[in-house]
């Protein structure tokens, strides 16, 4: 409860199934559900009851996850493919995978939804050695199609969007930098 910062209720994911712990979560508000990943599953939760409702198993290595607003899709970052799975959570169902980049050459770690421009935003790091930068892989939702890619610092992690200018904000861990990326052009434009 955010109003007296007390924990009100508890749901034991790796207790029940015996998976990996939970690793990421969101909150999709065209159903009301909490879909939280663990391993290589998708567990819906009823936020009513507190209760796992579904459990989509896709991908080897789930990541990270975001909703798009403007199709009422849920995407999920599948690093041990190199893909990003499409769900339709009317249906929880799987209804597109869209091969981002080979799990040889990059991981994928983070996804984010820009609602200016209605892409999707995936970090991934260099599955090399010694590879000096990640990378930003651009999606295009209503293709399913990678239309781009911006180079940033090394082993970038978290991703997020800020409404108020525009600009993404990449985490990169493996340099202890952030890269700033103006998405009207689709370039880093600052390292801090």
């Amino acid at each position: 409860n955010p109003s007296t910062n007390q924990i009100i209720a508890s749901v034991n994911i790796t207790a029940w199934f015996n998976v990996s712990s939970p690793w990421n979560i969101i909150y999709v508000p065209s159903n009301g559900y909490i879909y939280v990943l663990g391993g290589n599953s998708i567990y819906v939760i009823n936020p009513s009851t507190n209760q796992i409702i579904d459990n989509i198993i896709i991908g080897t290595a789930l990541m990270s996850i975001t909703y798009d607003p403007s199709n009422g899709y849920i995407y999920v970052v599948d690093s041990g493919s190199g893909a990003v799975y499409v769900i339709n959570p009317s249906t929880n169902q799987v209804i597109g995978n869209i091969t981002v980049t080979e799990p040889q050459q990059y991981a994928l770690i983070d996804i984010v939804y820009d609602p200016s421009n209605g892409y999707l935003y995936v970090t991934a790091a260099s599955s090399q050695p010694y590879t000096p930068s990640g990378v930003v892989f651009v999606i295009n939702p209503s293709t399913n199609q990678v239309i781009g890619n911006i180079t940033v610092g090394y082993y970038p992690t978290g991703i997020a969007y800020d409404p108020s200018n525009g600009y993404l904000y990449v985490a990169n861990m493996g340099s202890g930098t952030i890269s700033i990326i103006a998405t009207t052009n689709e370039s880093e434009e600052y390292l801090v």
